[in-house]
């Protein structure tokens, strides 16, 4: 376990470096072979994974082999579940001629007593056959003792028995004493008295030469040896797979190996050793072994690892899963840059290209399971984007697999993933084809997230949008592939922690309001013609149409776009906002709801962190419709050469932007949520919601029509507080940035406004300077 615990940990601690979490490894990955539906399950410790290797608790051995050696030395005239029962299950005591175990009447029917005396002398051997002592180790040198003793007689029962079986037998059991005695000697004494490593009949001998690799001393010898129990005995596989010895030149064993097939054996394990491109591997087995279930086994890791390297940096615009596969630094920013994690996809499609030109040259009739073969081409072929040829090799496989091949199942789903990729940009959508196919699968998130992504790079958002929205389904949560994480092309080394749990939450980022107006449209109209695919697949409750409504509406006040906002707001109606945005109403039934979005003050007359100084001569339900219809309104005014009160409707229109920014107390009209870590995003207005600019524009309007010097410098002392926000932003997003001991003088020597305010109306400087205390009389000093 030392070589996995090692792995482990360097893994590790490379993903936690950061503060918070971030999606890494398994999370991460994605697999569209469902290990469910290949016959590799002897293999299952060894499938390609963020999680380096870990061996399956609940592996059966699928070949039963020593069961199948005793039902062979009954006659094959009884059950392997009935050997098992006495192999695994019965303990001493238990083994006696009135049994009902019909293995155990067998034998006592023969009047075997050489067999039955084997069977009993190996469950007293059972308990010492274990690293499992008293945990206190009170008995250890009982234990021993015991331990010799078995193992002498085991030695003698070895010597007499006259049947070769049962000498084999005996001596095996010797030797799993002597190991667990960590006696290295007698091991090699008697596996040379009764075995051999070039003569491996049955599972015995497979048994024992695992003990004997274990004492030997040559690492070239101990590695060929293990290659042999490896391929020869699945039980054996993660243990054997440890105690190889991979830094030993692959080479100096490949000269030890007396056969092909040993030479197969050997290359197998070395290839499972190599997290990276594993193909001349893999060309070097077929020459020497074609027909090895380990070369076929091989192959499908190495289309894992493909599917990591391509579909997951294409699909979820995350780095690799394991980013040490290639040498990536997981610091490495450049490496979140989704422009750049997609360069290294299309890189990996040509090594894909590299694998399926091997199988183009390989004879499927030297190959076991030549359909399996056929599946990983059609694969790589869409991996390479020849989607035509894939879909072609997807044909022919459905004309020859039988109907009950569960490898159809992934047939049928890189068939969908063909039929989506071979669209023309503008022209994509839902295949029928495909439809059956996607009602089939709608559980596999990770394969409807990538249709999903299919349709957005062909410019289909609607359907892209509906295929995303099917994965908040809550009858999907505890079902496999459930995780998906979305992140958008926008995205560069500053947004490191921006991606999206749910498609609400990417919609809110990236989606304009066209394409989010569109797929509102789609929905109605779908829901409205009840149409039978999509019906059948997932349907869009009211709730969830409202909410769509609701960040529409959004979007348009990130547009400044007021009245779309207010038209939009309007189909939702008061009682929509009252009941997910009001003080007075906190009980809002939308999944999207939390008090955390309450509007609890008034956005025109109340600034966070500052004394109320304004007063409050309307009073109306704070929510999004109505600082909406309010901030219309109060525009108006302000605009409207004719108003006598310019400069105060100004400064509250100015107030009210001010509060939508980050910095606000209606921070809700822009943005979902906000995070204390910082709030930089890829949405639109990611710079006004940092700056308040529109705040300190209007502030500056209010400037313009004001009439007393007080009230003047209130306005500028409120367009130096917006202009040292963006100071602070720019300076963030700066790669110089630092805020050094001086920080703060210098920001305030740069800030136009504060000269001004100092230049101009020094008066006024220090009352406006030295805090917010005289906000209330300056404001009232506007006429």
């Amino acid at each position: 376990m030392k070589k996995l615990a090692i792995f482990t940990a360097t893994l590790l601690s490379s993903i936690f470096s950061a503060c918070g979490f971030y999606p890494y490894g398994e999370d991460l990955r994605f697999s569209f072979l469902n290990q469910n539906n290949f016959s590799f399950q002897s293999y299952s410790s060894f499938y390609y994974s963020a999680l380096s290797f870990e061996q399956e608790r609940n592996l059966i051995n699928p070949n039963l082999d020593n069961e199948k050696l005793w039902r062979k030395y009954c006659d094959n005239k009884v059950l392997l579940t009935d050997i098992s029962a006495v192999l695994d299950h019965f303990s001493f005591s238990e083994i006696h001629e009135n049994s009902a175990n019909p293995f155990l009447q067998y034998l006592y029917s023969k009047k075997d007593i050489e067999a039955i005396n084997y069977l009993k002398f190996a469950k007293n051997c059972e308990y010492f056959n274990t690293w499992q002592d008293d945990p206190w180790e009170r008995n250890e040198n009982t234990a021993d003792a015991k331990r010799d003793d078995l193992l002498n007689k085991a030695k003698i029962l070895a010597l007499k028995s006259k049947r070769t079986d049962f000498k084999k037998r005996y001596a095996f059991l010797a030797l799993r004493l002597a190991f667990y005695k960590k006696d290295m000697k007698s091991i090699e004494k008697i596996y040379s008295q009764y075995f051999s490593a070039d003569k491996t009949d049955d599972i015995i001998d497979i048994w024992a030469l695992y003990f004997k690799s274990i004492s030997e001393n040559n690492l070239a010898l101990k590695n060929l040896y293990f290659a042999k129990v490896f391929a020869a005995s699945p039980e054996k596989r993660f243990v054997s797979w440890q105690y190889f010895a991979p830094k030993i030149q692959v080479d100096e064993v490949l000269n030890l190996s007396q056969n092909k097939k040993d030479k197969a054996n050997v290359l197998l394990l070395y290839g499972l050793y190599n997290p990276d491109k594993n193909l001349e591997n893999i060309k070097q087995i077929y020459n020497e072994n074609s027909k090895f279930d380990g070369l076929n086994f091989l192959l499908y890791r190495e289309l894992q690892k493909l599917e990591n390297w391509v579909f997951t940096p294409y699909y979820s615009l995350f780095s690799v899963s394991i980013m040490e596969d290639f040498g990536y630094d997981s610091n490495d920013f450049e490496n979140r840059n989704t422009l750049k994690i997609l360069e290294r996809s299309e890189i990996d499609r040509q090594y894909a290209k590299e694998v399926l030109e091997f199988i183009d040259s390989v004879d499927l009739t030297k190959v076991e399971n030549p359909n399996f073969w056929k599946f990983a081409r059609a694969e790589l072929l869409l991996m390479t984007k020849n989607y035509s040829e894939s879909l072609n090799q997807i044909a022919e496989l459905e004309k020859v697999l039988p109907s009950q091949d569960p490898m159809l199942n992934n047939v049928e789903i890189i068939k969908g993933l063909n039929l989506f990729a071979n669209q023309t940009f503008g022209n994509a959508k839902i295949p029928d084809a495909a439809k059956d196919i996607i009602i089939k699968n709608k559980n596999n998130k990770q394969f409807i997230f990538a249709l999903g992504r299919e349709l957005e790079y062909l410019g289909n958002t609607d359907d892209a949008a509906f295929l995303y929205a099917s994965l908040e389904n809550p009858s999907t949560e505890n079902t496999n592939y459930n995780m998906v994480y979305y992140k958008s092309l926008k995205n560069s080394s500053q947004t490191y922690d921006t991606y999206y749990y749910n498609y609400f939450d990417y919609l809110d980022a990236v989606y304009s309001p066209e394409q989010m107006q569109s797929f509102i449209n789609k929905i109605k109209n779908l829901n409205k013609n009840q149409d039978s695919f999509y019906s059948n697949f997932y349907s869009l409750n009211q709730l969830e149409i409202n909410s769509l409504y609701d960040l529409l509406g959004t979007k348009y006040i990130r547009q400044n776009k007021l009245t779309l906002a207010l038209n939009t707001f309007n189909k939702l109606g008061e009682k929509y906002f009252d009941a997910q945005y009001s003080l007075w109403e906190r009980d809002g039934k939308d999944r999207y709801n939390s008090t955390g979005k309450i509007f609890n003050q008034n956005p025109f007359y109340h600034l966070k962190y500052t004394p109320d100084f304004i007063p409050e001569k309307e009073h109306f339900r704070v929510n999004k419709v109505s600082v909406t219809r309010k901030l219309i309104e109060y525009l108006n005014k302000a605009n409207n050469p004719k108003e006598k009160d310019r400069d105060y409707y100004y400064f509250l229109v100015a107030n009210c932007y001010y509060n939508m920014s980050q910095y606000g107390n209606v921070w809700m009209m822009r943005r979902y949520y906000v995070s204390s870590v910082g709030n930089y995003s890829i949405r639109e207005d990611n710079k006004e919601f940092n700056t308040a600019a529109l705040a300190k524009f209007y502030y500056g309007k209010a400037f313009e029509n004001a009439q007393t010097d007080k009230f003047k410098a209130l306005c500028l002392r409120m367009q130096g507080r917006c202009e040292n926000y963006n100071f602070d932003f720019i300076g963030e997003n700066s790669p110089n940035y630092s805020q050094t001991d001086n920080y703060e003088d210098r920001r305030f020597e740069q800030n136009k406004y504060y000269q001004d305010l100092k230049n101009k109306y020094s008066d006024q400087y220090e009352d406006m300077i030295s805090g917010c205390e005289s906000f209330k009389a300056y404001f009232k000093a506007r006429r």
